[in-house]
């Protein structure tokens, strides 16, 4: 009868654990699985998710206006996206906001291989520019010269797609190529190899941020927000410490993906994740100084509507760039 009761007072005791149920986050992801989400597939498969009662469900996505679309429509409770288009969403009265900065630095940059030199937005003028018209680069391009000294019309754009700079660097039809997305300088290095001359944006006045964590406005206080966003934060910090287990977690999610193209561009991201410049200084924090830097125009956009686009309030500073 005594160990009955003992047993009957443990299963008392065990049965709300037992009971409750792990907080089910859906993730959408701005795009397919790829090298800039390696800290969300690398925090699930090792269990840090699931040790924080966080049940996560990464989930692709067409684009960060889609990601932000399916957040605000409740289809998943976080999202990844561009933080261009955080602000362009708060200024249509979208209430959400980043959270982390999966990438602190820009991958916003100018190519170009050999011959002319490609040391300061100078050396752009009286040269054919390579870039899709719909791409950041070119949008920025204006305010971007401005702030060096440049005329903008002092250059001439060749319309090209991503996937098309290369061969048009390559074939001589352009001089210099525009970069946006972080990805595609896997491709210009693997083409152009110590050949291949950069010219970094963030160098020279601008630095938007890129890819952030996006969470709704109303779940700000929410306990599982308060777990979810240090553990992705710990994660991107040992990601960048050692990336093998990272792209690991990515492939073995993934089997379809090329391992060897995704170590490219892991070779790309991890800089933007944890920029040595930043070394020491909480990873992943936002400074409101930059919040602008991806708009063609800050004045278009009220102060309000900015700087409630981004909070560090769920951010472990502890969790520094290594």
């Amino acid at each position: 009868m005594k160990r009955l009761l003992a047993s009957l007072g443990l299963a008392c005791v065990l049965s709300p654990i037992a009971a409750s149920a792990a907080d089910g986050v859906r993730v959408c992801l701005n795009w397919a699985p790829g090298a800039d989400h390696v800290p969300l597939y690398a925090a699930r498969q090792q269990g840090a998710f699931a040790d924080a009662d966080l049940a996560v469900d990464l989930r692709p996505g067409g684009g960060s206006g889609d990601a932000i679309a399916k957040l605000a429509s409740g289809e998943c409770e976080v999202a990844v996206a561009d933080f261009s288009a955080v602000i362009a969403a708060r200024a249509r009265g979208t209430k959400v906001v980043a959270t982390f900065a999966f990438m602190a630095d820009s991958p916003l940059a100018f190519y170009s291989i050999d011959g002319a030199p490609l040391a300061s937005p100078g050396d752009v003028q009286a040269r054919r520019l390579a870039a899709d018209p719909k791409e950041l680069a070119r949008r920025l391009w204006p305010r971007f010269a401005n702030l060096n000294g440049v005329a903008a019309d002092a250059v001439t754009w060749v319309d090209r797609p991503n996937n098309a700079k290369v061969d048009a660097l390559a074939k001589g039809e352009v001089d210099v190529a525009t970069n946006t997305f972080y990805h595609h300088r896997a491709e210009f290095e693997h083409a152009f190899g110590d050949r291949l001359l950069v010219l970094w944006w963030r160098d020279f006045g601008l630095n938007p941020y890129g890819n952030v964590l996006v969470a709704r406005d109303g779940d700000l206080d929410a306990a599982w927000l308060a777990r979810l966003v240090p553990i992705v934060q710990r994660a991107a910090a040992g990601c960048v410490r050692d990336g093998a287990p990272c792209l690991a977690a990515l492939l073995g999610a993934n089997p379809h993906l090329d391992a060897g193209q995704e170590t490219g561009k892991w070779r790309a991201m991890q800089p933007l994740l944890g920029p040595q410049r930043l070394r020491g200084t909480t990873l992943g924090a936002f400074d409101a100084r930059r919040l602008a830097d991806g708009l063609a125009d800050p004045a278009a956009v009220d102060a309000a509507t900015l700087s409630a686009a981004a909070t560090n309030r769920l951010l472990d500073t502890s969790i520094v760039v290594p």
